[in-house]
């Protein structure tokens, strides 16, 4: 599979619609703290940070995940999620993948105390 140089620029379009982060029922972005994004490539980060408008260190899960395994396709989300829950700390996150045709799904989530 090889994906086109505008799936950064389309992703980054979606998100940035505040129907979007309304979907998720979370709120407001900036009330999340925890995003686990399926890292697909970096310009994939760069693009949800921001369209989002999050924190420089809002996706190092995602980032750490794809610099030690790289792009694991469809499971490489579960790696971010592995790690960012590891982490702790955690009480209101959000996890995104992206897959084929550009598709998108996307989840908000809460750890238990």
């Amino acid at each position: 599979m090889h994906l086109s140089g505008e799936v950064p620029g389309r992703i980054g379009t979606a998100l940035a619609d505040p129907a979007f982060v309304a979907r998720l029922g979370i709120g407001d972005a900036a009330e999340v703290d925890g995003w686990a994004v399926h890292a697909g490539g970096r310009s994939i980060l760069d693009a949800v940070e921001q369209a989002l408008a999050l924190r420089p260190d809002a996706l190092a899960a995602s980032r750490d995940v794809l610099g030690a395994y790289g792009n694991m396709s469809s499971a490489t989300l579960m790696f971010v999620l592995a790690a960012l829950l590891a982490k702790g700390g955690i009480d209101k996150g959000v996890a995104l993948a992206f897959g084929p045709g550009l598709a998108a799904e996307g989840f908000a989530f809460r750890t238990a105390a």
